[in-house]
């Protein structure tokens, strides 16, 4: 009885993407502070200052192929990058890189698509396995295809660390060391699509302070996390949570205390040790519509301190705390709901709360 539908993101193809985010970066921020991971402006700042550092554009290969194993030049996707040209496609041959991917600029990294056994990129300890925070505020990374493996160690850092520019992550597999995020957002505007996310303390961390920032989550397997996907309570991003599969997590699937928008849109939330979402602390623009959440060992959506937002047209069965659970004096719009054999709604007084 699903009416979860599988939410598709339009993709313009990632070159173009890349020539875009050049074309913005030739166009006068190339003085500009940033906040957020978006440029800002200062008083005194001039276009020709900006027109003399466009002239310095790095000169370089737009194309560099990277093979570990065979009799080119390049051995590390690091070096690659470093003498790629703004806006270059590094192609990377099958094998495992004992690397930190540290991208600074606009790049295109794809993985080779052909028979093998992938491309393997595996951190140092303490260390990420990639980390995009440009010099440019309009810089474009894409990564295709690629798999990062965080060591497993108390003081490692994010597998994958966002901290400004537009970023988009895609097919790809991001293995957590455990005790720090798969994937960490602290800026900029991201999209992650078609990714298997696993084994971090959050599969995907945001924390965007910048209100203009924007994460978007679309169709990517998260499991195994002790969270699936975190929005924290400085966020003030807004995020799209879309056709994902959020599953056999250790705590709740979804778990959003942030002041930006979060919106919740056909995903199958299910089998998660906690709550199947937590909408928290400063929450109050939530939608949750067309999602399947089913089998979670919490509640099926637990709303403790508060949103005006929007849960409808979701499917919430199996749960073993109560379907819905809001504290009192709580005003969401909740709505045509398929609610059924939830555990806790045949006992409601075991918690104190208000049940719809």
């Amino acid at each position: 009885m699903t009416r979860a539908n599988s939410i598709t993101a339009g993709r313009a193809p990632a070159l173009a993407c890349v020539s875009l985010s050049l074309t913005l970066a030739a166009g006068g921020v190339a003085q500009a502070q940033s906040l957020g991971g978006f440029p800002i402006r200062e008083p005194g700042a001039n276009t020709q200052a900006s027109g003399q550092s466009a002239g310095k554009k790095k000169e370089g290969p737009l194309q560099i192929i990277v093979d570990a194993n065979g009799p080119g030049p390049y051995k590390t996707i690091s070096r690659a990058v470093h003498d790629v040209a703004e806006g270059g496609v590094v192609y990377v041959m099958h094998g495992v890189y004992n690397e930190t991917i540290s991208l600074d600029k606009s790049v295109f990294i794809q993985g080779d698509r052909g028979p093998g056994s992938g491309v393997e990129i595996s951190a140092p300890m303490n260390a990420p396995c990639l980390e995009f925070d440009p010099k440019q505020p309009t810089a474009h990374a894409v990564v295709a295809n690629v798999q990062f493996a965080a060591k497993i160690n108390s003081g490692a850092a994010a597998c994958v660390d966002v901290r400004q520019g537009v970023f988009t992550l895609k097919e790809s597999d991001v293995l957590g060391s455990g005790l720090r995020p798969a994937v960490k957002i602290s800026g900029g505007t991201v999209m992650l699509e078609k990714n298997r996310i696993s084994a971090g303390s959050e599969g995907v961390f945001v924390e965007q302070a910048h209100s203009l920032s924007q994460s978007f989550i679309i169709d990517n397997k998260i499991l195994q996390n002790k969270v699936g996907v975190d929005i924290a309570s400085g966020s003030r991003a807004d995020v799209v949570v879309a056709g994902n599969e959020i599953f056999d997590n250790l705590d709740s699937g979804v778990k959003s205390s942030g002041y930006g928008s979060a919106k919740l849109i056909g995903n199958k939330i299910r089998n998660n040790k906690g709550s199947g979402v937590i909408l928290d602390k400063y929450a109050k623009l939530s939608l949750v519509r067309y999602n399947e959440i089913a089998q979670n060992s919490g509640d099926g959506v637990a709303i403790p301190f508060g949103v005006n937002g929007v849960i409808e047209n979701n499917d919430i069965v199996g749960n073993e705390g109560l379907s819905i659970f809001v504290r009192e004096g709580m005003e969401p719009k909740i709505t045509n709901n398929f609610i059924d054999n939830n555990s806790g709604d045949k006992d409601r007084k075991k918690r104190r709360g208000l049940f719809r």
